[in-house]
């Protein structure tokens, strides 16, 4: 038998050469990831805080007493967030400031470390009343980055409890794109 007969298999250069290939698709396919997952984490903090705010309201409503709506820590939704009722277990009216206060703990949730969140205009809470309404149209703006861009939603809520998102910072901008 001859050395130099042919042999089934892949030669060095072969495999080097479909390595190079594969990493070239990977590095082109990374950027267009990450900016998904950002956009994904921006989708679920603003579904969390819309749910968020809908159970404070119903809960309002169905207890006919208010609830409010806080940040984690004192003034910065960064955090978090959390829903307590404004009575404790005997129907006692009870001051809630933040989500270690007194008062009976509805919910809780706790923002991602890579996702920003900041209430504008200095919403501090969002408090119903036993009707299901709130007194002012506060806003809050959420944001993350992916790679070189920063991605933001702005959520927005009216005095009767609806919950508006839109791409873009608060205001919403001209543009459809959440990341710029």
């Amino acid at each position: 038998m001859n050395n130099l007969e042919s042999r089934d298999g892949f030669s060095i250069v072969e495999l080097m050469i479909a390595l190079v290939v594969l990493s070239v698709l990977v590095s082109l396919a990374i950027p267009s990831y990450t900016q998904i997952l950002a956009e994904q984490r921006l989708r679920q903090a603003s579904n969390e805080l819309r749910m968020s705010v809908s159970l404070a309201r119903s809960e309002a409503i169905k207890r006919n007493y208010a609830t409010r709506l806080l940040p984690r820590t004192s003034g910065d939704w960064a955090d978090g967030w959390c829903v307590k009722a404004t009575t404790n277990a005997a129907l006692t009216p009870v001051t809630v400031s933040n989500c270690s206060a007194s008062g009976v703990s509805i919910s809780d949730y706790a923002l991602s470390d890579v996702v920003s969140m900041e209430g504008l205009n200095g919403v501090t809470s969002l408090s119903f009343n036993a009707w299901g309404r709130i007194t002012d149209n506060p806003s809050f703006q959420i944001g993350t980055i992916a790679g070189d861009k920063t991605c933001t939603i702005c959520v927005s809520v009216s005095n009767s409890g609806d919950v508006v998102s839109s791409p873009g910072a608060c205001p919403a901008g001209s543009d459809d794109e959440s990341c710029s």
